[in-house]
């Protein structure tokens, strides 16, 4: 708090001066009136006592080295005061220190940085292929006498070679798998936008034969037509991939006794081409379903009358041409 200034004050001093009795008349003069103004600011470094015994203290005032012998000497009757202003400042704005230090305190815990974890996935566990074993599959000459593959590929698959790209036997055998359950033996289960319409013998190529149609099924004449390639391979249940597995098994015929086999040995005995063999599928390739010139890679599985799949099996047919 700031203390409030105190202004000066103007000290007026009377000075009264006693006059001298003088000759002739005995009366007095009448007193002569002078008023002397100090300024606030000056302080007082004097005094000077008058002969009516008043004492006060001022700012030098001048005195006569002398008085004139008659004349009477001037007395200082009234006092005028000019009271200086007594100002307060009555508010005064304090800034006061804050009572306490402010400081940083550290934490009393250390703190924890939790990093979520990702629930854990379970890997997706494939279907036990537990339908039909694939116990034969290869290609016979058009009279049904088996071809003995030339060697195999890089992969070990058969590699079964042809001049052309026709006029010879493509056969399936199957025997029941894991499951037990006798081999199914739907050729043809197309159904227009509906891909889980498939056949039980579900074969496919990596190559388009013949034209490639894609019309399903369409082995009549006039309007017989090809087959289109599944590549890369695939079984998954996709309207494209069951249309070409329908489109090649339903050229296929079932035979289910050895005797009555499509194919036979080189005695000229029909029987099928291995004796663990329950069912069998054969088609004549003609020329509207024919293999390009080169490799082109035959892929089949078989499904139960349950409906299980079994593993798949491959071979190559290799078209050397002309």
């Amino acid at each position: 708090m700031r203390a409030a200034m105190s202004s000066g004050m103007a000290v007026v001093i009377a000075v009264a001066l006693a006059g001298c009795g003088g000759g002739g008349g005995g009366g007095s003069a009448p007193e002569p009136t002078a008023t002397t103004v100090v300024p606030a600011s000056a302080t007082p470094v004097a005094s000077a006592t008058a002969s009516s015994a008043a004492t006060a203290t001022t700012a030098p005032v001048a005195t006569p080295s002398a008085t004139p012998e008659g004349v009477a000497t001037p007395t200082l009757s009234a006092v005028a005061t000019l009271a200086a202003p007594t100002a307060t400042l009555s508010a005064v704005a304090t800034l006061v220190p804050p009572s306490a230090t402010h400081a940083i305190v550290a934490p009393t815990a250390t703190p924890t940085l939790t990093v979520p974890v990702p629930a854990a996935t379970a890997t997706p566990t494939a279907t036990p292929l537990t339908g039909p074993i694939v116990s034969a599959f290869g290609l016979a000459d058009s009279n049904g006498t088996f071809d003995t593959p030339a060697g195999q590929d890089v992969l070990g698959r058969p590699v079964f070679g042809r001049q052309v790209g026709d006029g010879f036997i493509l056969f399936v055998e199957g025997r029941p798998g894991a499951s037990g359950l006798p081999v199914a033996t739907n050729l043809l289960s197309s159904v227009r936008d509906r891909p889980e319409g498939r056949p039980d013998l579900q074969i496919q190529a990596s190559r388009a034969l013949g034209d490639g149609s894609g019309a399903v099924c369409d082995r009549a004449f006039p309007n017989d037509g090809g087959v289109p390639a599944v590549e890369p391979p695939s079984f998954a249940v996709e309207q494209a991939i069951s249309d070409a597995m329908n489109d090649l098994s339903c050229r296929f015929r079932m035979f289910l006794e050895p005797n009555f086999a499509c194919t036979q040995d080189n005695n000229g005995n029909f029987r099928f081409a291995s004796l663990g063999s329950s069912t069998q599928f054969c088609t004549l390739v003609n020329e509207a379903i024919p293999f390009p010139a080169g490799d082109t890679v035959l892929r089949v599985r078989l499904r139960d009358t349950a409906g299980n799949a079994g593993p798949v099996a491959e071979i190559v047919v290799r078209v050397r041409g002309f």
